[in-house]
């Protein structure tokens, strides 16, 4: 081969390896254009779904009025709608300002069922509250729904020595609510409403002072707002996020998938040290509602409600306080006389992991339909048998 030749090839694969190189270039930056574009779309069709589930929550204005002694009750003879992205649904209150049927069996064992938004039965119609079937199921029984959305125990003491005691019921039924009824007993303002609670403080001799009565009529101050149950868990014990998990972990595709979050964990002692204060508050007003319930001459049991990371989420942090929660009143009440309790979360997340499944709804948290027929049930067997 003459040198002319060599060199003509040497020069033909030189620029074939540079033509490749380049072609490679172009490839590497055209899936990586692709795929930034990809994660764009996606990122914003999440947000935007997030967006669109958080604005989509609307009720019917009215149906709950300022009341100097419990901060807020339903309005009676109050009717309207409810829609989210979970559900469209409507509310009725009857002229007692109950949720409901008015009370119609005359010498029917009586149940009054006390409880926040869950036992209330927000998201559901009113003739598929786990209330109501109760009341279908029992033909000697007759079941009242004293639950207000946003109560916590101390206002449904406070309830029941107001108002439920006129009704004159055989049976209360608390409902206990798992995911933050025993943090917003200490509270002035709930976590998660923002209109304005009394609340008992527990004194060292173990008497109980009711305070911030009469209840003012003020919306919950913007330093308030920032409390969130994470922080109220965890407290100072949980690490700062760094910088990478910050910002990372402000993705909503990142926040879905739950990657570059901060590791939040709880342990026991920690659980212990942090809620010892609130459940004795719990005990206290448990006590003084056992304590109504015998002047009633009526008798008292205690329905534990987890909230759905509880049921579909056992090794989450929510779950897990909650657990601890339980299994506090659990041996706590098992050392006072005349009260029977119900353990729902443990037979909710017993009823998912065999293959019951829609129990809550997806995004807005509450139960469904599924959910309340479910607790009916588990409520029936123990109150009608």
């Amino acid at each position: 081969m003459s040198a002319d030749l060599q060199e003509a090839e040497t020069r033909s694969g030189a620029g074939a390896g540079r033509s490749c190189s380049r072609h490679l270039s172009f490839l590497f930056l055209t899936v990586c254009l692709s795929t930034g574009i990809s994660l764009y779309a996606v990122e914003w069709f999440l947000s935007y779904q997030r967006q669109t589930i958080e604005q989509s929550d609307r009720l019917a204005p009215g149906m709950v009025l300022y009341d100097p002694r419990l901060g807020w009750r339903l309005k009676p003879n109050w009717f309207g709608s409810h829609k989210h992205y979970d559900f469209d649904v409507e509310y009725r209150v009857n002229q007692f300002g109950l949720r409901g049927r008015l009370p119609a069996q005359p010498g029917a064992r009586r149940y009054a069922v006390i409880g926040d938004s869950f036992a209330f039965g927000q998201g559901v119609n009113d003739d598929r509250t786990f209330v109501h079937l109760l009341d279908e199921a029992g033909t000697a029984a007759e079941f009242l729904n004293f639950s207000v959305p946003g109560y916590s125990t101390d206002q449904q003491y406070l309830m029941i020595r107001d108002r439920v005691s006129l009704f004159k019921p055989d049976v209360l039924v608390l409902v206990v609510y798992l995911g933050n009824d025993l943090f917003d007993n200490a509270r002035p303002f709930p976590l998660q409403g923002d209109h304005a609670k009394p609340y008992f403080r527990l004194n060292p001799d173990g008497s109980l002072e009711l305070l911030n009565t009469p209840v003012p009529s003020e919306t919950k101050p913007a330093a308030v707002r920032t409390d969130n149950l994470t922080n109220l868990v965890l407290g100072e014990s949980q690490p700062p996020p760094t910088n990478l998990q910050r910002w990372l972990g402000g993705f909503e595709i990142t926040r879905r998938l739950g990657l570059f979050q901060p590791d939040f964990r709880g342990d026991e002692a920690g659980f212990q040290a942090r809620f010892g204060y609130n459940l004795a508050l719990f005990r206290a007003l448990v006590e003084r509602i056992s304590g109504s319930a015998r002047e009633l001459r009526a008798e008292l049991t205690l329905a534990l409600l987890p909230g759905r990371s509880f049921v579909e989420n056992p090794g989450s942090l929510s779950a897990g306080y909650q657990d601890f929660l339980r299994r506090s009143i659990l041996s706590d009440l098992s050392t006072m006389a005349g009260i029977e309790t119900i353990d729902l979360a443990t037979a909710l997340r017993d009823a998912h992991e065999s293959g019951k499944n829609g129990l809550y709804y997806p995004h807005e948290g509450h139960l469904t339909p599924q959910g309340h027929l479910l607790v009916a049930g588990l409520l029936a067997e123990r109150l009608l048998r």
